[in-house]
Formats: C-alpha cells, sequence, structure tokens
C-alpha cells in the first residue's frame, strides 16, 4: 500500500511548476490590464483602477505628486490634482454640473465656463450680476451665483474672485475709481458664496483688477460689456491652506 501511494506521489511530482506558472500568469495580467488603464488618463478609472490592484495585490496605492506624475519609488498610479488630465476632467465636470443646473433653474446660457492657460473660468456678466456703477448684487443674480457654488463646491483647488470693469471711470463718492468698483464687486460675489452658498472660506478669496485686464476692445459697447464682468477662476494646483504662521518664519 505505502509502496503503491509513493510511487502515486513521484508521478506528479513535476506538476509543482503549475503554481509558478499561475503566479506569472496573474502578475502578466495585472501588468496588461495597468497598461490598458494608463493609455486613457480618466481620473475615476484611475481611482477604481488603484482601489481594484491595492485590494488584489495588498499594496498600498500611492497618490501622483503635485507635478502630476508617478512618485519616485512607489506605485502611484492616480493623476496629479494640476496635470493637464485632471483639470480637463474639471473642466468637464463643472461644464455638466453648470449645463444640468442651470437647466433646472431656467437660466441657460448665463454662465460661461473655459479653460485659461492652468486655470479654469466660470465668467459672470456685469450687467447680469450688478447694476450700473454698484457693487450691489441683483436679486436674479442669487440663481446664477448658486449654480456656480454647486460647480466648484466639491472641487479642493483654491478660487480667486475676480472684478473687472470697463476703462469708463468711476468717480462716485463710494467708488473713487474703477479699483475701488471691482474689488468691491469681487468682495460681494465672494460673501455670497461663503455666507449664502456654503463655499469653504479657507479657499477663497477676492481680487480687484479694475480695467486692467480686458477681454475684449473697450472702443465699443459690445466690448466695455464684456470687460465688466465677474469671473470665478479655479486655480491649479490645489494649495494646502494652513493656519497663520507663527514666530516670524515664513
Amino acid at each position: 500500500m505505502s509502496r503503491r501511494k509513493k510511487a502515486h506521489e513521484e508521478s506528479h511530482a513535476d506538476e509543482r511548476w503549475v503554481i509558478s506558472y499561475a503566479d506569472l500568469v496573474t502578475l502578466l495580467f495585472g501588468f496588461f490590464l495597468l497598461l490598458y488603464a494608463t493609455a486613457d488618463a480618466n481620473s475615476v478609472k484611475f481611482a477604481e483602477l488603484s482601489k481594484g490592484l491595492a485590494e488584489a495585490f495588498h499594496v498600498p496605492i500611492k497618490e501622483a505628486d503635485s507635478s502630476g506624475g508617478i512618485l519616485d519609488g512607489g506605485t502611484g498610479i492616480v493623476p496629479g490634482r494640476n496635470s493637464p488630465a485632471q483639470i480637463e476632467n474639471d473642466l468637464a465636470f463643472i461644464r455638466s454640473v453648470v449645463d444640468r443646473e442651470s437647466a433646472a433653474a431656467g437660466i441657460q446660457g448665463q454662465l460661461r465656463v473655459t479653460r485659461e492657460e492652468d486655470h479654469i473660468v466660470i465668467r459672470l456678466a456685469d450687467q447680469l450680476i450688478f447694476p450700473s456703477a454698484s457693487a450691489d448684487l441683483r436679486q436674479a443674480a442669487l440663481p446664477v451665483l448658486d449654480v456656480a457654488a454647486r460647480a466648484v463646491a466639491s472641487l479642493p483647488n483654491e478660487l480667486r474672485i475676480e472684478g473687472h470693469t470697463d476703462n469708463v471711470p468711476v468717480g462716485t463718492d463710494r467708488y473713487p475709481s474703477n479699483w475701488e468698483l471691482s474689488s468691491a464687486r469681487a468682495t460681494a460675489v465672494l460673501r455670497y458664496l461663503v455666507e449664502r452658498a456654503n463655499v469653504d472660506s479657507s479657499r477663497v478669496f477676492a481680487a480687484g483688477f479694475g480695467a486692467e485686464r480686458p477681454i475684449a476692445t473697450n472702443l465699443t459697447p459690445e466690448g466695455r460689456a464684456l470687460n465688466r464682468r465677474a469671473d470665478i477662476v479655479v486655480l491649479y494646483p490645489p494649495v494646502k491652506i494652513t493656519g497663520p504662521v507663527t514666530g516670524g518664519q515664513e
């Protein structure tokens, strides 16, 4: 009996290679799956792939560094928050939210979303948001600002709220120049986003540019109307907001 059992075991001794072969096939499958996924820089797919690989191989998956590349010595596969692919993904997301929410509120076409170099701009027309030579928000502008707030609320990026004017002097007691007017308008939009639309106050700031950054000619009424605007600018890369600096160090 023992002789037959020993002969049976020896007849199958050469099949141990199957275990190594199965390990090799599994590794090759994971490798080609990774190549397929990285062919399209889609952040949702990257996130799902990283989670799946982490669970399958029991290894941590690191996120990419701030330059958008893979971390040195790591297994990062998620694109960085300032990579071109991520900006395009955010642009598509913001446009989809703006289109959906604008249609629901009946204000289609009142918000323009564009990408300019390394940031995204949500543009608000001056005549829609403010009365002439005033920084008081129109009542009709509030639904527009609500839509803009919902489009950026889930993003981790800093938001620069910009005020712009045309080159026609203002010269009122309240606003001696376009600098004061543009700054007041930017602040009015910022305060609404923070106080009424629940945007995180730690990642927004206001900037008044006066007439210094036109997007059209100031020689025609149509061009000046385009230059009078408020912009919500999504900045890249996202900056980690910290508390006040102490001890005289920057």
